[in-house]
């Protein structure tokens, strides 16, 4: 089997000082968190976003990552950030996804799948028909929050969604550099996710963790496909 190394994301940046340390530590993409249900993350605006996103290096992918689903929301975003891959993380309308991808020319749509039990599964099915990648992540009963909980989830299901998926998979939730490599050997997504894993307690992002993080996944796959 060919060695291929799992692309790496790391999100939930805010400053342009955090979004260069991804890209030094050779992170394939920035994800920026806007339209959030509970209000900004670490103050960022679209604004803000936008201009980080203009003083990136080639070669490193910005995702706009929202709550927000329609398209009269999502296309000014996209087009104010001057983006084309977008992660949606509430569940949006096919037809709502349509307008989005008939607005902005070559927008790659990434869709959200909880893995919360079996019926991940038939959802994973459903989403992959209008995505043109899963993002699989955990959703926190205690919080209500669908995303950057800190906290994993069933790795097996991930990994049943991972191995039928059409299209590419990625593993979120919970992750850090102490446990992706195991991650990636059970599930063996397309990529993989990281925000909290890499934020110190008051929320900003340690360089450190995001070297350390990039690192081990960009290896981990090789190791485990040598091992089976």
């Amino acid at each position: 089997m060919n060695a291929r190394r799992p692309r790496v994301q790391v999100a939930g940046i805010s400053t342009l000082e955090d979004a260069l340390a991804c890209e030094a530590a050779g992170a394939d993409a920035i994800g920026f968190t806007l339209g959030l249900p509970t209000g900004p993350h670490n103050g960022l605006d679209e604004a803000r976003a936008a201009a980080i996103i203009r003083a990136l290096p080639p070669f490193i992918t910005p995702v706009l990552i929202t709550y927000r689903v329609t398209a009269a929301e999502v296309v000014p975003m996209c087009r104010q950030l001057g983006v084309t891959q977008l992660q949606l993380h509430a569940p949006a309308d096919p037809a709502e996804i349509a307008r989005m991808r008939q607005a902005i020319p070559g927008l790659k749509v990434i869709l959200a799948v909880n893995v919360t039990g079996p019926g991940a599964l038939e959802l994973a099915r459903e989403r992959a028909r209008h995505a043109d990648a899963l993002i699989l992540d955990t959703y926190d009963p205690e919080t209500g929050r669908h995303g950057a909980t800190g906290k994993t989830h069933d790795w097996q299901l991930s990994a049943r969604i991972a191995a039928e998926s059409p299209v590419p998979v990625i593993l979120a939730g919970g992750l850090t550099p102490r446990n992706v490599a195991e991650a990636i050997r059970v599930v063996r997504p397309w990529g993989v996710d990281v925000h909290t894993g890499v934020e110190r307690p008051d929320g900003t992002t340690d360089h450190d963790l995001v070297r350390a993080f990039v690192a081990i996944a960009h290896g981990a796959l090789v190791a485990a496909r040598r091992r089976v």
